[in-house]
C-alpha cells in the first residue's frame, strides 16, 4: 500500500449517471499515436484527475472532449466520444455550441484585455443573454469563485491588473458564466503560488455540486485530495482509472504504483 496522507476518501454518495464516455479513442497526430484505445467513462457532478508523466496524452484526451483538436491541421481521431449518450462528432453538432457546454480552462490565466466585467459579459452578449440579465449573472459568476468581494468595485478596472490567483478564479467565472455542464482544467494551478492554488482546490470541490469536473494535473498531492476518480496514461495508453483512494493507495497495475511510487516520470 502506498503512503498518500492527504488522498480523498472515497464518498459513497458519488453519482453514477455517465456524463462522458469515449470508445476505443485514438489520436493521431501526424505519425505520432498520441492516444491508444482509449475507453473511458466519466461520471456527472465528480471530478476527475488525469495524471501521468509529460506527453502521455493527458491534455489531448482534455482537449477532445470539447474538440479542440479539430484546429489541429494534422490530428486524426477515431472511436466516438459521448457527452449525454450524443456523439460530439455527429454532422449535427457544432463545435461552438459544444464548446459552450463543455468548458475549458488553461494552465496559464488568459483573461481578456478587457475589464473584469467585459471579461464575463463578453461572451454572455455573443450568445444573445439578454442585456437586463447579464449584470446579475456577472455577479452571481464572481460570487461563485469568491472574487465578488475583491472586487466589486473596480469591475470596470483592467482584468490584466488582477493578481495570477485572482486572473485564474476570473477565468472560471467566465466559463462558469455559460452554464456549461462540464468544465475541463488544464493544470489550473501549476502557474500559481501555494494560497492561490488552495483557494481555486477549495472552490473545485464546491464547483462540483453543479458540474462535473475533469483536471489534467502534475502535482499528484493535488489529484489526491481533490478528485473523487483518478485515471493513470503513459506514452499514450490509459492505465488505470478507478476511485481516487483505490489508484493512490492500492493500484492494480505496476506501472501505476511504480510512477506514483517516484520510480520513474
Amino acid at each position: 500500500m502506498l503512503d498518500f496522507p492527504f488522498v480523498k476518501k472515497r464518498d459513497p454518495e458519488l453519482s453514477n449517471t455517465v456524463t462522458v464516455e469515449t470508445k476505443k479513442l485514438n489520436v493521431h497526430y501526424g505519425s505520432s499515436h498520441a492516444l491508444k484505445n482509449i475507453d473511458l467513462t466519466l461520471y456527472e457532478k465528480t471530478i476527475t484527475a488525469f495524471i501521468g508523466p509529460s506527453g502521455c496524452g493527458k491534455s489531448t484526451l482534455l482537449r477532445c472532449i470539447n474538440r479542440m483538436n479539430d484546429t489541429i491541421a494534422n490530428a486524426k481521431i477515431t472511436g466516438d466520444i459521448l457527452i449525454d449518450g450524443v456523439n460530439i462528432h455527429a454532422d449535427t453538432i457544432h463545435a461552438t455550441g459544444l464548446r459552450k457546454h463543455v468548458g475549458m480552462v488553461f494552465q496559464k490565466p488568459n483573461p481578456f484585455y478587457k475589464s473584469i466585467f467585459e471579461n464575463i459579459a463578453f461572451a454572455l452578449r455573443i450568445h444573445q443573454t439578454p442585456k437586463k440579465d447579464i449584470p446579475v449573472i456577472v455577479e452571481d459568476s464572481l460570487k461563485r469563485v469568491g472574487l465578488w468581494e475583491e472586487v466589486k468595485d473596480r469591475l470596470h478596472e483592467s482584468a490584466l491588473q488582477l493578481s495570477g490567483g485572482q486572473q485564474q478564479r476570473l477565468c472560471i467565472a467566465r466559463t462558469i458564466a455559460m452554464n456549461p455542464s462540464i468544465i475541463l482544467l488544464d493544470e489550473p494551478t501549476s502557474a500559481l503560488d501555494p494560497i492561490s492554488t488552495e483557494k481555486i482546490e477549495k472552490l473545485l470541490q464546491t464547483l462540483k455540486q453543479d458540474f462535473t469536473i475533469v483536471i489534467v494535473t502534475h502535482n499528484m498531492h493535488q489529484a489526491a485530495r481533490i478528485s473523487d476518480y483518478t485515471a493513470y496514461f503513459h506514452l499514450g495508453n490509459m492505465i488505470e482509472i478507478g476511485h481516487t483512494e483505490q489508484i493512490f493507495t492500492t493500484p492494480a497495475q505496476t506501472k501505476t504504483e511504480d510512477y506514483l511510487s517516484g520510480k520513474f516520470g
